[in-house]
């Protein structure tokens, strides 16, 4: 998505505020809702939500001593009538909705985007963990578990694009600390520091899968 030359690259999972917080009605809710869709882990929308909320939040704060300029920066982050156009490109349709075949055209929108070896990471507990990390279960057996299955605090390296399921593009990764594969949701990954390239693909492939 093209940005203002006055702004650094930021993430599209940073619109205008008021947009990111209305969970009910905003751009997490009403188009679900209208689908006649549950998401299919509730936490995961939360904990992604949260994760938004702080970025909008550090791009705040680098403006206060700019507030005049506030409402321009924050235009110049976010265009939803832009996001939408992509969107028809890489979808070649008007037709946004997360479904099977829209699914199936990103997949290989990203495929031709992003090659393996890319780093990754987890955005969020993943929902074996949640209990562990959130729930006050036994440390000791989560760091035993944390061996065998792949954690949020993990870095991974794409292997493959793998297909498309129920919770979206799944990709194969493998952890980089003991070359362990695994096969994840791409709505639970993000990028590290160590490799931000594709930044704006993923984070744009979110918004759009739990938005549409």
């Amino acid at each position: 998505m093209t940005k203002s030359k006055k702004t650094p690259k930021q993430s599209a999972s940073s619109p205008s505020v008021p947009n990111i917080i209305e969970i009910d009605e905003g751009v997490f809710g009403s188009r679900l809702m209208e689908r006649g869709e549950i998401p299919i882990n509730p936490q995961r929308i939360l904990d992604l939500v949260k994760l938004m909320t702080q970025r909008a939040e550090l791009l705040l704060d680098d403006d206060d001593e700019e507030d005049d300029e506030d409402d321009l920066f924050l235009e110049d982050i976010f265009d939803e009538d832009e996001f939408e156009l992509e969107l028809q490109e890489i979808l070649g349709s008007s037709n946004l909705e997360v479904n099977e075949e829209n699914l199936n055209r990103y997949f290989q929108f990203l495929k031709a985007r992003i090659k393996p070896p890319y780093k990754l990471t987890g955005n969020g507990e993943f929902d074996w963990e949640e209990e562990y990390v959130s729930g006050g279960k036994s440390k000791k057996e989560y760091e035993k578990l944390k061996k065998l299955q792949p954690s949020y605090l993990d870095i991974f390296s794409l292997v493959q694009f793998c297909d498309v399921g129920t919770e979206g593009i799944m990709v194969k990764v493998e952890r980089t600390s003991d070359r362990r594969q695994f096969i994840l949701p791409l709505i639970d990954l993000d990028v590290t520091q160590e490799d931000p390239e594709h930044f704006e693909l993923i984070d744009n492939y979110l918004l759009w899968f739990f938005s549409y």
